[in-house]
């Protein structure tokens, strides 16, 4: 070990060292015994000098990018902020599902504050194209990863944003049917029911055909009520008719009908409109089948089922005479 004590300006330089004795190779042995000389040591003070004026001066002259870098930070950090404040508080007032909410306001605040950090490294000198290069091809390889995963999301994206459906909606989708419980950022969630749980991903909801029964606030109730031949179709519609007008859940200012619609090989089936509110679908849906059924047969109007009639024909023996 060495101690070098300096004493004076300059002119008196006193060096005391006390080594160590160990066994160590020559080399070591002569690079332990170096000392640093007046010379040496003037010229590593030179030498921070410079380097201390180099750094004063690249200081200076990069100070109006320093602060115009600092102001792009604040003010960009603090744009970012708001933006993504008014987003959020958009998709609240429209009733978006929260947790697609809170990704998309993730995501974009994300986004928002990267282009910031590209922002401020640009004015101070950076060499940004590399960093966008970087990230780019970055970017690609986790998409290609991750492309069913990120088309899942893109399609909750453009579900929300697009308003296709909402929660509380009833769906139809590749023979699938429920209530819509949940949109999420993956799947979106519907429930029979039956009670029943099914998730969908949102991909499937995009590129496919969807029936959503309740988006709108009235819909019609389409039934066939098939008669006899033998039947008057006159008198089973003014039952039908009448069953219809009575009813409070009918909307009495829509088009409700009783028709012919078709003449089957053993019924003549009747067509019947009834127009109701969305939500009065169900419960109208089941009074109105038990009510008909009901009426007709209090009106002694038969509702034929399929039936096959055989005649056997009794057709004498006719002897040959040998």
């Amino acid at each position: 070990m060495m101690l070098y004590y300096f004493s004076g300006t300059g002119d008196c330089i006193m060096i005391f060292s006390l080594l160590a004795q160990e066994s160590a190779p020559a080399a070591q042995s002569s690079e332990a015994s170096a000392v640093f000389t007046p010379d040496n040591a003037e010229h590593n003070f030179n030498t921070f000098n410079q380097w201390l004026s180099n750094a004063s001066s690249w200081f200076i002259s990069y100070l109006p990018n320093i602060i115009s870098a600092v102001l792009i930070f604040i003010i960009g950090w603090w744009v970012s902020k708001f933006i993504c404040k008014l987003l959020l508080k958009a998709m609240t007032k429209s009733k978006a599902d929260p947790t697609v909410s809170t990704f998309l306001h993730s995501v974009i605040n994300l986004a928002l504050k990267m282009i910031v950090i590209i922002c401020v490294l640009s004015t101070i000198g950076f060499n940004v194209t590399t960093i966008i290069t970087t990230l780019g091809a970055a970017a690609v390889t986790i998409g290609l990863a991750l492309k069913d995963s990120l088309a899942n999301v893109a399609s909750g994206t453009l579900i929300i944003l697009n308003k296709k459906f909402k929660i509380g909606d009833y769906l139809e989708t590749e023979g699938l049917k429920g209530v819509v419980q949940k949109i999420g950022m993956m799947h979106t969630t519907l429930r029979t029911y039956d009670n029943k749980e099914i998730q969908i991903p949102n991909s499937r909801l995009t590129n496919n055909n969807i029936i959503n029964y309740f988006v709108n606030d009235e819909r019609r109730i389409d039934l066939i009520v098939p008669i006899s031949y033998s039947a008057d179709i006159q008198k089973a519609r003014d039952v039908i008719m009448t069953l219809i007008s009575n009813h409070d859940m009918v909307i009495k200012e829509k088009r409700n009908r009783v028709a012919v619609d078709k003449l089957n090989e053993s019924s003549v089936d009747l067509s019947v409109w009834i127009w109701c509110r969305s939500e009065d679908y169900w419960i109208l849906l089941e009074e109105m089948q038990e009510s008909i059924k009901s009426s007709l047969d209090a009106n002694h109007i038969q509702i034929p089922f399929n039936q096959l009639d055989i005649h056997v024909i009794d057709t004498p023996t006719v002897r040959t005479q040998k």
